[in-house]
């Protein structure tokens, strides 16, 4: 792709990237996808009340400043020609939510992040006026009503913060997601900045139309939101606008995507049938459904894969989304203060390396009988079933008020114990939502949904955990070696707009080695641990249900009263029919043969 024009890297581009947790600009060769110059800084995440995350949107534009600064610089320490830098593009958290003053360019309030859960109250009065149907706006916007999009955390700051509902008033509000509030600042700010969001990050903001790709005025009523804070929609790879100020002072902004549909282009999967994992303190399951834009009936996302030019046609995808993935590994860590370090644990390693069950080591040493007596820690791992809904459950349950849970426990769990179970809940979660794409395609040619995992994500990194969660899902997983593949799908389209790259190129060019990790365990062994785990989702979405209290209460007392209870009870039902069969027969028998 290098023209003569450009160095020995070929044309670069930089890419400006806020996560959940760290700000980065990384600067691209298009010849090679070779990160050659990159500098990151951690967000603050503010946390007033549980289950709240806020971010400040001033102080993420001083650290993206920052960012794009210091990795131009490296790039001259480095002796690599800054002007090869042609274009930048811009990849974010989706559903994060910024409101801010379109005169002063002031913030009316933090930046509410995509998980906050602030606004279940007004959740809960929707889903009360449409009957609890959770999917009431899905045939319209593709997605299921909750609080993780921005349209009821928009609705909360304007009945919240008398600042914001004044903007409103004056006309001086905008509303942007991450990558708003960064093209607005990076092309001008109160200065003449460009307010334009893409199809992606739109469409998280549960305010578009999915089937023509605009914002849909039946759902700004159903809000009760007003269309003129909402930024201009585009596609993923298009000239925004052009950088005022800085080393980058004049290039375009050719690129903006949404996280998770980045990083689905970032590992090269744009073929339908095609998966991807992200796995970092949340999780993303994404399936490449091409052109085929499918209405999930079992609790996915439909969405979209990309757009990459303003004529080309869009392609769709079904998605999971999980609240708590890493950030329960988190929550062990800071809250319980449990060590959840598995490269340094030997226990846990030891866990997991022989969690895999019957063909395991561990089953080369020791029979099914002496398995939780002499076997120690690693065979009794499966006895804890650990549901990480802090704050409610996603996909594909979309309940706000389901609740953590944690059975199983006795005198003998550990913590690490604990902490197997917490990732073992990453690959359930993952594992339902794998389904769930099987459900929602019945007739897709099976050949094309091949059970393999693309993985990703700051959590992808350990080789244990990868494994670990291989064998619970029963999928081969390939982690590629890409560094960062949410910036290298922002620099695709940002480069696809510049034309010094194109799908095909990036294809054959940008394809890294890949780590494989295939599935150890039986399929009888994960059935029955995934159907405990079942059991105690249900247990989950019903903590707070009291209408069985009392046939509870009186199980309870016939136990006591009869200790062997328990074992009749778990007479498996053949058993049960089989031997009331025979005992028909001899009756039978006995009546037309009396005895003499």
């Amino acid at each position: 792709m290098n023209n003569g024009r450009y160095g020995r890297f070929g044309a670069l581009i930089g890419v400006a990237y806020v996560s959940s947790t760290h700000c980065r600009f990384l600067i691209y060769s298009t010849e090679n996808a070779e990160v050659l110059a990159y500098h990151e800084l951690k967000l603050r995440q503010i946390v007033h009340n549980a289950g709240w995350l806020e971010y400040d949107p001033a102080e993420i534009w001083k650290l993206m400043q920052e960012c794009i600064e210091t990795a131009y610089k490296n790039l001259v320490i480095l002796e690599i020609n800054p002007n090869d830098i042609i274009a930048v593009g811009i990849v974010n958290q989706r559903g994060t939510t910024v409101l801010w003053n379109k005169q002063t360019g002031q913030a009316l309030h933090n930046a509410i992040g995509w998980s906050d859960c602030r606004s279940t109250s007004l959740l809960k009065t929707l889903l009360h006026n449409v009957r609890h149907n959770v999917n009431y706006v899905r045939y319209r916007s593709g997605l299921p009503l909750s609080s993780c999009f921005s349209a009821l955390k928009i609705q909360w700051l304007l009945e919240h913060v008398p600042a914001v509902s004044k903007a409103v008033e004056q006309d001086q509000c905008l509303f942007g997601t991450l990558d708003s509030w960064l093209l607005w600042n990076l092309t001008g700010g109160a200065e003449g900045g460009v307010h334009s969001t893409d199809v992606t990050n739109a469409h998280y903001t549960s305010l578009m139309n999915l089937a023509t790709q605009k914002w849909d005025t039946k759902l700004c009523k159903f809000f009760k939101l007003p269309m003129d804070i909402l930024p201009r929609i585009r596609s993923n790879s298009e000239i925004y606008g052009y950088i005022m100020d800085g080393s980058l002072a004049g290039l375009p902004i050719a690129g903006v995507i949404g996280e998770q549909p980045s990083s689905l282009l970032g590992q090269l999967c744009i073929k339908a049938g095609q998966n991807v994992c992200t796995l970092d303190d949340s999780c993303f399951v994404l399936l490449n459904t091409a052109q085929q834009m499918i209405e999930s009936t079992h609790g996915l996302i439909t969405g979209i894969a990309h757009k990459l030019g303003p004529k080309t046609a869009t392609h769709f995808t079904l998605e999971g989304a999980i609240s708590n993935a890493g950030s329960t590994v988190n929550w062990l860590r800071k809250g319980l203060r449990i060590d959840t370090e598995i490269n340094s644990n030997d226990n846990v390693v030891e866990s997991l390396n022989t969690y895999i069950g019957e063909n395991s080591m561990i089953s080369s040493s020791c029979s099914s009988s002496m398995l939780n007596v002499e076997c120690g820690l690693a065979a009794k791992r499966s006895e804890i079933t650990f549901v990480p809904a802090f704050h409610g459950m996603y996909a594909p349950y979309w309940r706000y008020d389901a609740r953590g849970i944690l059975l199983g426990l006795s005198s003998q769990t550990t913590a690490e114990n604990i902490t197997q179970a917490a990732y073992e809940a990453t690959g359930f979660q993952i594992y339902e939502v794998l389904e769930a794409f099987k459900h929602d395609t019945p007739n897709w040619d099976p050949a094309s949904l091949q059970p393999v995992l693309t993985f990703g994500g700051e959590y992808a990194e350990n080789s244990h955990l990868v494994q670990f969660i291989a064998d619970i899902i029963g999928w081969m997983l390939e982690r590629p070696q890409t560094t960062s593949p949410a910036g290298l799908g922002a620099m695709i389209a940002a480069g696809i707009t510049m034309r010094v790259v194109s799908l095909q190129e990036a294809t054959r060019l940008y394809a890294p080695p890949t780590d494989v990790f295939s599935p150890t365990t039986t399929k009888n062994r994960r059935e029955l641990l995934y159907r405990r785990w079942d059991y105690a989702v249900k247990k989950c979405l019903q903590w707070n249900n009291y209408e069985t209290y009392e046939a509870d209460v009186e199980l309870f007392a016939q136990r006591e009263r009869d200790p062997t209870l328990h074992i009749r009870r778990s007479i498996p039902g053949s058993v049960f029919l089989t031997t009331s069969f025979a005992l028909l027969l001899v009756a039978s028998f006995l009546k037309n043969n009396p005895l003499t």
